[in-house]
Formats: structure tokens, C-alpha cells, sequence
């Protein structure tokens, strides 16, 4: 994906590889909306979502002679990172607060529950969706978001994820399964199936 008249993703990521800081920058800018964005769906609070966002990008530095690029746009490669970021980070947390839950402490602490409120008040996703989303592995996860949430096609898919199509097949009918059970409630009623 291009910006009119800009140089393509391709490029600044061949500009990338040989250090040209400027393509990095040109690449950041050009992708960091919808990385943040599914960060915030992925994360608790936004400033753990900065966090991943950050995390996802340092991966493009880090990682820029293995970037997959599909159908032009490193951005497949980005959301899948990020979501594997977002899975590392929550399960780093859970590790470091039940480590602080067995060391005794005086008060509460004060939590960030306003902060948490207006971000996921901004999405129009409900919480019992969030909650359904972050349940799943890594894996999962990825073949979600790049299917399911950013449509990509399956071939796509397996491209970004270095996997072959029917991998990719197979965890998104056991992921859709899954949600279809644990998302009941928002299955359409047959009246509304049928209109």
C-alpha cells in the first residue's frame, strides 16, 4: 500500500534494510493508525497499547530483512506482529501480578479504570468480545485479526504468517467454532438471519 505519488511499501522497506531511517519513519507514519488500533482492542489500557504498537514497529527495525510484504503493504506483517506482541505482553503481565499478589502491601492502589473506560468506550466493540479475543493463543489470534478483522484473503493469510493455506483454513474454522460458542449471545436470532 502507496501513498499517491509516495514510494511503495516494497521500496521503503528495500530502503529499510540498507538503514535509510527516513523509510522507516515514512513506513511508521503511513501504518501506525490501524496498528494502534488493534492494539487498543488487544490491550487494557492505552498506554499498554502504545506500548505494543511501539513494540510492533521496533520489530520492523529489528526484523527488516524478514519482513513478508503481501499484496504490497508490509501492514499484514505489522498486525500480525502486533498481535503476537499484545499476546506476550498480556501474558507477561498475569506472570508479574500474581507475583505482586503474594507480596503484602498497606492500600490500594490506584487503577487506571477512567483511562480504560474512554478507550474502550471509543471502540464499538463490546467487552465480552474483547474478552472473547484475547482468550485466544497467539495463533489464533493472528489468523483473526488478518482474516476476520482486516479481511484478508486465506492465501494472504499464510503468506504474513509464513504457514501453509490449509493451516491457516484449519485454525480459523476451530477459532470461529470456538467463538461461535463462547459468543452465543450475539448469534443473529432466525427472524434476523432471515431478513
Amino acid at each position: 500500500m502507496s501513498e499517491p505519488g509516495g514510494p511503495s511499501d516494497g521500496e521503503l522497506l528495500y530502503r529499510l534494510s540498507r538503514g535509510d531511517e527516513p523509510a522507516y519513519r515514512m513506513l511508521h507514519d503511513r501504518h501506525q493508525m490501524p496498528v494502534f488500533r488493534l492494539s487498543l482492542v488487544l490491550m487494557h489500557t492505552s498506554w499498554d497499547a502504545e506500548e505494543v504498537a511501539a513494540t510492533a514497529f521496533f520489530e520492523l527495525w529489528r526484523r527488516r530483512d524478514k519482513v513478508r510484504i503481501v499484496d504490497g503493504s508490509v501492514l499484514p506483517w505489522l498486525l500480525a506482529t502486533t498481535s503476537f506482541a499484545a499476546k506476550n505482553s498480556l501474558r507477561s503481565r498475569r506472570r508479574y501480578q500474581r507475583l505482586l499478589h503474594r507480596i503484602p502491601h498497606d492500600g490500594d492502589v490506584a487503577d487506571h479504570a477512567d483511562e480504560v473506560a474512554r478507550a474502550m468506550d471509543s471502540l464499538k466493540i463490546s467487552e465480552s468480545v474483547r474478552e472473547a479475543l484475547r482468550q485466544l493463543n497467539p495463533r489464533e489470534a493472528s489468523v483473526v485479526v488478518l482474516c476476520i478483522v482486516h479481511e484478508l484473503p486465506l492465501a494472504e493469510a499464510a503468506v504474513v504468517l509464513g504457514v501453509p493455506e490449509g493451516t491457516v483454513k484449519s485454525r480459523l474454522s476451530r477459532v470461529k467454532a470456538r467463538l461461535r460458542g463462547d459468543l452465543y449471545e450475539y448469534s443473529p436470532r432466525s427472524e434476523e438471519a432471515n431478513a
